[in-house]
């Protein structure tokens, strides 16, 4: 046995996937790849056969074996987005844990976009010269599109589309039976699709830069198209012009010479030129300049996270989850001095507390995104919008958070003002009691905080915790009446002693 080695399996539309790394030294010790086709299956909405499960489940027992041969004992099972999409994707959940004790996760949009672009940022990190201007990581998955934007290198935003090529090339066959210009109508087809792509922080300003690129992941049959059409090793990067040019001879181009010129995969033929269409229309919309390809995968990210976790690495991308609650909030008008003040107060109070709640970073993390989110609820109604609150973040994408730490997050802003858990109990009955236990403990630290500026009058700008025997003593450093804000947190103080079990007092202290 070894604590230093990890493995990860992925099971995704195309096959399963074993990676083997020594976290320490983030060197891999074995791959090994079974292709196995559920795409016909999935994107043509049918239950993937019963063979097909039978072939992913034989494989993952394989695998299960070389992890045992390497002393691991440390692996995980992952899920991809488009294959949790399938009619009988729990059923295959079940299999797999029945045949090899491991439960999967599955993946949304938002973590795959998560975990295949931290391998890009480090590189644009270390690399001065490649991450001046704009950079967007442009993941295409067979039903979906994901686009990041990096600003010198920082982090900016991502946003997921529910369109890939195999939608587009079912659209394409259709259109080329009834259509006399079935490329012009298929461009406007994928228009419509990025019809917002351009509006907002994603495409703002990107003409204005001299220096703009887009980095393609995840997309091998067109990086293998580009290097045969080119008749030479594929360069780091290449102009936009050299893509166009492509892309004009790849629409009259014939199946036979695509596969026999261009060496491409029988199976990928139709995909090709709805791809390229795509990749052509994002383009456009960002006024990039040159175009080049990256191997960073899912995988990457995943051994990212574990090596951060068991501290074997210090390469954490929660500030890009964090941009994107503050993204999201600024997309809903919610104040911003009233925000940050409440996600200080609702940190402080967190660290200060964590002997009686015992949670780690993660949990901290989402009471951060809560305290930011909570009042995004204002923008549909005042009334009642801690309800509003919920509805818009359950119902929002946000990087990097999986689907039950969105949830999560949802309910603590629920929960933040006057609602209860113990009041709503047809609702907060259907969550795990490990998870309703967290979200009691997040939501009454956050209403501490709110109710320390429920006035957005920022009159305490500074707090200190005390945790005596029968009570918490939260001392708030003002010389301004507080008489507001001791009746508010009087008020909103009761849940906190129903989660914690100890009175929470406030008390004033003069600022000299």
């Amino acid at each position: 046995m070894n604590k230093k080695y990890f493995g990860v399996m992925t099971v995704n539309v195309t096959g399963v996937e074993l990676l083997i790394v020594n976290l320490k030294t983030h060197k891999s010790l074995e791959k090994v790849v079974k292709e196995i086709n559920l795409g016909d299956d999935v994107y043509h909405q049918q239950p993937v056969r019963f063979e097909s499960v039978s072939k992913i489940v034989e494989a993952l027992t394989g695998f299960i074996q070389i992890l045992h041969d390497y002393g691991v004992e440390n692996y995980q099972l992952w899920g991809s987005q488009a294959l949790s999409q399938a009619l009988n994707a729990d059923f295959m959940a079940d299999q797999f844990f029945l045949h090899t004790g491991i439960e999967v996760r599955w993946l949304s949009m938002s973590d795959e976009a998560y975990y295949r672009n931290q391998n890009i940022s480090l590189e644009l990190k270390r690399d001065h010269e490649d991450s001046e201007g704009i950079a967007y990581l442009v993941g295409i998955t067979s039903g979906n599109t994901a686009v990041t934007r990096f600003d010198n290198g920082d982090f900016v935003t991502s946003t997921n589309f529910a369109i890939g090529p195999i939608k587009i090339s079912e659209d394409l066959e259709s259109l080329r039976q009834s259509a006399p210009n079935s490329i012009s109508v298929l461009n406007d087809y994928i228009d419509s699709k990025l019809k917002d792509f351009d509006i907002g922080i994603l495409g703002h300003a990107a003409s204005a830069k001299a220096n703009s690129q887009i980095i393609l992941l995840g997309t091998s049959p067109i990086k293998n198209l580009v290097t045969q059409y080119l008749k030479q090793e594929q360069k780091p990067a290449f102009s936009i012009a050299v893509f166009n040019d492509l892309v004009d001879d790849m629409v009259d181009a014939s199946d036979q010479y695509l596969i026999n010129q261009l060496q491409v995969n029988e199976d990928a033929v139709p995909l090709i030129l709805p791809e390229l269409l795509l990749i052509r229309r994002i383009i456009q919309l960002t006024s990039a300049r040159q175009i080049s390809f990256s191997d960073s995968e899912i995988v990457d990210g995943i051994v990212n996270d574990e090596e951060v976790a068991l501290g074997f690495s210090k390469h954490d991308f929660t500030d890009q989850i964090i941009t994107m609650a503050v993204n999201l909030a600024d997309h809903y008008d919610v104040e911003p001095i009233h925000r940050e003040l409440v996600t200080k107060f609702a940190r402080h109070l967190f660290i200060q507390l964590k002997p009686l709640h015992t949670l780690g970073k993660r949990e901290l993390v989402l009471l951060e995104i809560a305290a930011i989110l909570h009042d995004v609820g204002n923008y549909i109604g005042v009334h009642s919008h801690y309800l509003h609150s919920e509805y818009i973040i359950r119902h929002s994408d946000i990087i990097g958070l999986s689907s039950e730490e969105l949830e999560i997050v949802a309910a603590i802003a629920k929960y933040h003002s006057s609602t209860t858990p113990s009041e709503d109990l047809s609702h907060f009955s259907q969550i795990s009691a490990d998870n309703r236990r967290l979200i009691s403990k997040l939501a009454a630290i956050l209403r501490l905080a709110d109710a320390l500026d429920d006035d957005r009058q920022q009159k305490i700008k500074k707090i200190s915790v005390s945790i005596k025997s029968k009570s918490v003593v939260i001392s708030a450093y003002s010389n301004d009446n507080l008489a507001y804000e001791n009746w508010i947190f009087n008020s909103k103080s009761h849940f906190f002693q129903e989660t914690y079990g100890l009175k929470a007092i406030l008390k004033q202290r003069g600022v000299k």
